[in-house]
């Protein structure tokens, strides 16, 4: 079975008043956190960027896939991945501005990855990353706008999965939460 993780990283960053991506987080960029938290759960990695600084930025990764239909919205970055990389059994969708979301957590969705979308729930609420099965592919291609796979559930299989990680609730929409997220990223390297 092929998993594969994508990092979805083209958006504009207006909530954050620049490219958020490229900030520092404990001495690397926002983006790159992502990524190795794909790496470390033992996927190969392909980011979607509409930026070469970005794609630079997240590390070592097996693909750049690049999305000139960026602005709008985010169902134009899955629908590039789902066409690049049509061939992989599953994907870990994976937000470049999730820093603090645990490999074991990626690993544990990749497992359970089959048919439909595998979707992380801590203490009842639902979070990033979500994984795919091939057979969500065709439904991906028709969404719209500014929506990832969400746009999916109800429409879909989808297996509930409870993980022991705050992080998948916690995104960097702000100047602040890149400084609350230093916290998460220091307590996880200790470990």
């Amino acid at each position: 079975m092929r998993r594969v993780g994508v990092v979805l990283a083209a958006g504009g960053s207006a909530r954050f008043g620049s490219q958020k991506l490229l900030s520092d987080l404990a001495g690397r960029p926002l983006v790159w956190h992502a990524a190795e938290t794909l790496r470390s759960a033992g996927l190969s990695v392909y980011v979607v960027v509409n930026d070469c600084r970005v794609a630079s930025a997240a590390g070592a990764v097996d693909g750049v896939i690049y999305n000139p239909w960026w602005r709008e919205g985010l169902s134009t970055s899955v629908k590039a991945a789902v066409v690049a990389l049509h061939d992989a059994d599953c994907i870990v969708w994976m937000l470049g501005d999730m820093p603090c979301v645990k490999p074991e957590t990626v690993g544990r969705l990749a497992s359970t990855c089959g048919k439909g979308l595998a979707v992380p729930v801590y203490r009842g609420r639902r979070g990033n990353p979500v994984a795919s099965g091939r057979d969500v592919f065709p439904a991906a291609l028709g969404i719209s706008g500014d929506v990832g796979l969400r746009a999916l559930l109800g429409l879909v299989p989808v297996s509930y999965i409870e993980v022991d990680d705050e992080g998948v609730l916690f995104d960097v929409d702000t100047p602040e939460d890149l400084q609350k997220a230093s916290s998460c990223v220091r307590r996880s390297s200790r470990v």
